[in-house]
């Protein structure tokens, strides 16, 4: 008889175990299908706004693909600049039509300005040297192809 009582008890204890971890592994099964449920009303919501932003006119990736291959990079190399004259030459170059973006670096000896443009290194060079006559002269000009300029200061 006792060994019917403890198994009987031991069988409801079991049981009311059994059943907190089914409640438990159910609570966590809805809170997954909740963050499903809001993960695809948020792939919904990004698929109609990337339609909406199309019909405004917003850039898509093509545009901007397009954008970076129509501009190129030139490097404009200046032997024996001071900081004052790199800094006038780095602002008139950075007024030039078709220029984006510039970034210089400083040293005595030898300084550069890396220019990101559209159109060739040559149109570029071009348009700078009636702006910077008081800091370059043809003479100054070592040499340049496409992508490189090079200048000496005396």
């Amino acid at each position: 008889m006792k060994k019917i009582v403890f198994m009987s008890f031991a069988l409801l204890v079991l049981s009311i175990s059994t059943a907190k971890a089914q409640s438990f592994l159910d609570k966590i099964d809805r809170a997954v299908s909740k963050l499903d449920d809001a993960s695809n009303t948020a792939d919904k919501a990004s698929k109609t706004g990337g339609k909406l932003s199309s019909l405004f006119g917003k850039k898509n990736k093509q545009n901007t693909a397009k954008v970076a291959e129509d501009n190129k990079i030139t490097i404009v190399k200046i032997s024996n600049i001071d900081l004052a004259n790199l800094k006038k030459l780095n602002e008139i170059i950075s007024t030039c039509k078709g220029v984006s973006d510039t970034s210089m670096k400083y040293n005595s000896s030898l300084s550069t300005i890396t220019v990101t443009h559209s159109g060739s290194s040559e149109k570029l060079l071009e348009s700078v040297q009636p702006n910077a006559k008081n800091i370059f002269t043809d003479k100054n000009i070592e040499s340049f192809d496409d992508g490189i300029i090079e200048i000496k200061m005396k």
